[in-house]
């Protein structure tokens, strides 16, 4: 497996001071080597790994393109200057869980996520919350009991109903991420970076499962 380097780090800041095609081209050589097949490289070997240890689930991978979408420039330059991928399965993209990682100019981070997109796992979870906060709170109880991932993502300005004051952070997310930040250092920049995300996703995997067959929502 080929492997994130300091020079990686180096060729994501030139690429945001540097945004134009022009400039990637002729520097795309050293996206290919330096940040394209790592990422790749990475991805696949998560994917595979979820796919051989949770067979009973149909696992897809998706991973980013450098190019950024033209209608959603907004005044920023046409590449992108990170790279992500997420890994997920019996859902219709967007609509459910999702594990994810992330390799950016400043650091990196990974976990698992849910965002907002029709009949999401989020507006499941309220309810299932609503009916019985009890496994949720084994579950917000799981998160406590170690340091590795922490609960992110944006919040509403209100409440979006009273609960208990272990689920009132959750409940009241826009998007929710159990997350691991980092910047770049001896784990990023080398072969162990990809046995900490496999474990962590590992961890995570009953998280993923409780959102992911949470039933819908009662009419």
């Amino acid at each position: 497996m080929t492997f994130y380097s300091d020079k990686t780090v180096e060729f994501l800041w030139s690429l945001r001071l540097n945004n134009s095609r022009e400039w990637f081209q002729a520097h795309k050589e050293e996206y290919e080597a330096l940040m394209h097949r790592p990422t790749k490289e990475l991805a696949n070997a998560l994917y595979e790994h979820l796919r051989d240890k949770y067979p009973s689930h149909d696992w897809k991978l998706h991973i980013s393109r450098i190019y950024r979408d033209a209608r959603r420039l907004f005044g920023r330059g046409p590449m992108n200057d990170h790279l992500w991928f997420t890994v997920y399965a019996d859902r219709e993209e967007g609509g459910g869980p999702a594990f994810w990682f992330s390799f950016t100019p400043e650091g990196w981070d990974c976990g698992m996520g849910l965002w907002p997109s029709g009949n999401t796992s989020l507006e499941r979870f309220r309810a299932q919350v609503k009916q019985d906060p009890a496994p949720a709170e084994a579950m917000a109880r799981r998160l406590e009991g170690q340091e590795i991932f922490q609960l992110t993502g944006e919040s509403y300005k209100k409440h979006r109903f009273e609960t208990t004051p272990l689920l009132q952070p959750w409940v009241d997310k826009k998007w929710l991420g159990l997350e691991h930040q980092a910047a770049h250092d001896g784990l990023s920049l080398s072969d162990r970076l990809f046995p900490f995300i496999r474990d962590g996703w590992d961890w995570l995997m009953p998280f993923y499962e409780f959102f992911l067959t949470l039933p819908a929502p009662a009419d």
